[in-house]
């Protein structure tokens, strides 16, 4: 086992220290924890940054065969952290385009990676949240999971590669409807339209998203 906690303890290799995700590798799975539960998991820069590093240090690691990804605490990941943005006014073109920048590469990277990618989504997940999970090989969700876009109430329009991903899920027709009206998916909705591959108690989410990442970690 080897992991990236803000230190280097029990580390193979060499990678930058995290402080708003957590990566943890253990018999070959590779759980890639959201770490800001304090701001729900919004994405401000140092946490696109840090994504972007670890998705590329798994892609690159030949002895990580599943990709585990979560949120620590009671969400999932709201999406874009809207109050740093606010902070940045002046600055805030330059700010979205760097940000968007680095969570594109996160995207692209698991994408088309040889390695599988599993969502746990164990709480609400919302904006380029949504948009993350969507770009997963595989999602399972806790019972108290939700799902919403909430672009448009915020005035932005879809990032994270969601117009790419979720037609292809759910259809352009759904696609459309959940873009545009911010409509909240439950977990019997998301199972149902095809968002979402199982749906499964709070307090197991993690060790069956473990075993179903375990199992392809061992497979051919």
């Amino acid at each position: 086992m080897y992991s990236c906690l803000g230190t280097h303890t029990q580390q193979r290799k060499s990678y930058m220290e995290y402080q708003t995700i957590r990566l943890n590798v253990e018999h070959a799975v590779a759980t890639l924890t959201l770490n800001r539960p304090e701001a729900a998991h919004g994405m401000n820069l140092q946490l696109m940054r840090e994504l972007a590093d670890a998705v590329h240090n798994c892609d690159s690691d030949p002895d990580i065969r599943a990709l585990l990804l979560t949120g620590s605490g009671r969400f999932f990941s709201a999406g874009g952290d809207l109050q740093s943005f606010a902070s940045e006014l002046d600055d805030l073109p330059r700010l979205l385009n760097e940000l968007t920048l680095y969570l594109h590469t996160a995207v692209s990277r698991m994408a088309r990676m040889d390695t599988p990618v599993i969502a746990a989504v164990n709480g609400p997940c919302a904006g380029a949240g949504m948009s993350l999970a969507a770009a997963c090989d595989l999602v399972v969700a806790a019972e108290s999971a939700s799902f919403t876009m909430a672009y448009t109430a915020a005035g932005l329009s879809p990032d994270g590669s969601s117009t790419w991903f979720l037609p292809r899920r759910i259809g352009e027709l759904r696609t459309r409807e959940l873009m545009l009206t911010n409509r909240k998916l439950s977990t019997d909705e998301a199972l149902e339209w095809g968002l979402i591959n199982r749906v499964v108690p709070n307090d197991e989410l993690l060790s069956q998203a473990g075993e179903l990442a375990a199992s392809l970690a061992q497979g051919p």
